[in-house]
């Protein structure tokens, strides 16, 4: 009874292993690429600074902006 218990929990042990990758990728990783988003230029895209608080963005009325708090 012992040995079958052993077998068991070294069973759940190896498909534990198994899903978790340790023998290689996971089964639910087929189909899927690697390291694609570390392979990505992040400097590829520039910025600008931001606008002053004086200036609406594009799109957005005076009225639709934050009201500045009352005290």
């Amino acid at each position: 009874m012992r040995s079958l218990f052993l077998v068991i929990v070294l069973a759940n042990l190896a498909v534990l292993a198994l899903g978790q990758g340790f023998f290689g990728p996971p089964p639910s990783e087929q189909g899927r690429q690697p390291r694609q988003l570390s392979e990505r230029n992040q400097f590829s895209i520039t910025l600008n600074a931001p606008l002053p608080p004086s200036q609406t963005p594009a799109g957005q009325s005076p009225s639709t902006r934050a009201a500045p708090a009352s005290k």
